[in-house]
C-alpha cells in the first residue's frame, strides 16, 4: 500500500494513543496525523480508558510502560468485553513474557522503540487488513459475504465458499463496476496456475449458485463485471 492510498483508507479510522514521554509523544503524533486526522493522545492509563469509552478508537497505540495501568494491563481491560478495536503495543525493551501476553490479547503488533516510520506504517496496515477481514459486505437482495469466514450468508443460512471462489468474489469486491478482462483474472487470481475462459466460466457459475445471481454480469469476449444490487 502505498502513502497515498494508506492515507486514503486511514482518513476512516480513529486512533487512541497512550505514551507518557511528551517527545516521543508529540514526534509521533504529528506524524500520524499526516495520515490520520482522528486521533486521541493522553499520557496514562486512567484519562486513556476515558477516552476510549467515549471516542470508541478503532485502533489503540499504547506504550507499555504507562503510569497506574501498563499497557498490558490496559489492553487486558479492554479485552474483556471488545475483541474487534485493534491493539498495538509498544515498549523500549524485548521481554519474552509480554510477548506471550500480547499473543494471548490478540496484539495486533508489538513494536520495539526506537519506531520507524516504515515500522509504524506497516503496524497500522496489518490492524486495517484485520479490521477488513472482520467486516461483513453486504451483496443485495439480503446476500452478505462474510471475509472472515469467507461464506455466503442469507436468512441466518451460511454457505461456505472454496478458497478460489472467495478469492475470485474479493477480487470483483475490489473492482466494482469495472470490467474485468480475462488477462486481469488470469494475473489476479491464476497467477500460480494456468487458468482458461472455461474455468473461470465454471467458477463464476458456482459462485452465482450461492449469491445474488445478477451481481455478475457477462461481458462477451471480455471478461465480467460485478455490482451489489441495493
Amino acid at each position: 500500500m502505498n502513502h497515498k492510498a494508506f492515507a486514503n483508507k486511514m482518513s476512516s479510522y480513529s486512533i487512541l494513543y497512550v505514551e507518557d514521554d511528551p517527545n516521543v509523544r508529540k514526534h509521533i503524533e504529528e506524524f500520524l496525523l499526516r495520515y490520520c486526522p482522528q486521533i486521541y493522545s493522553c499520557d496514562n492509563s486512567e484519562e486513556a480508558l476515558l477516552l476510549y469509552k467515549k471516542k470508541k478508537p478503532d485502533i489503540l497505540l499504547l506504550d507499555i510502560n504507562l503510569p497506574g495501568m501498563s499497557g498490558i494491563d490496559f489492553a487486558t481491560e479492554v479485552r474483556k468485553h471488545d475483541k474487534k478495536t485493534r491493539i498495538l503495543i509498544s515498549t523500549a525493551y524485548t521481554n519474552s513474557e509480554f510477548m506471550l501476553q500480547a499473543i494471548e490479547l490478540e496484539i495486533t503488533r508489538y513494536l520495539v522503540k526506537p519506531v520507524t516510520s516504515e515500522e509504524l506504517i506497516s503496524a497500522f496496515e496489518k490492524s486495517l487488513n484485520e479490521i477488513d477481514s472482520e467486516k461483513n459486505i453486504e451483496l443485495g437482495d439480503g446476500y452478505t459475504y462474510s471475509k472472515k469466514t469467507t461464506s455466503i450468508i442469507k436468512n441466518h443460512q451460511t454457505t461456505l465458499l472454496r478458497r478460489k471462489e472467495s478469492e475470485i468474489l474479493e477480487f470483483f469486491i475490489e473492482r466494482e463496476g469495472e470490467v474485468v478482462r480475462y488477462d486481469v483474472l488470469e494475473n489476479g487470481i491464476w497467477s500460480d496456475g494456468i487458468m482458461t475462459r472455461d474455468a473461470i466460466r465454471s467458477q463464476i457459475r458456482n459462485i452465482r449458485k450461492k449469491i445474488n445471481k445478477n451481481c455478475f454480469k457477462n461481458i462477451t469476449g471480455v471478461g465480467y463485471k460485478f455490482e451489489r444490487k441495493q
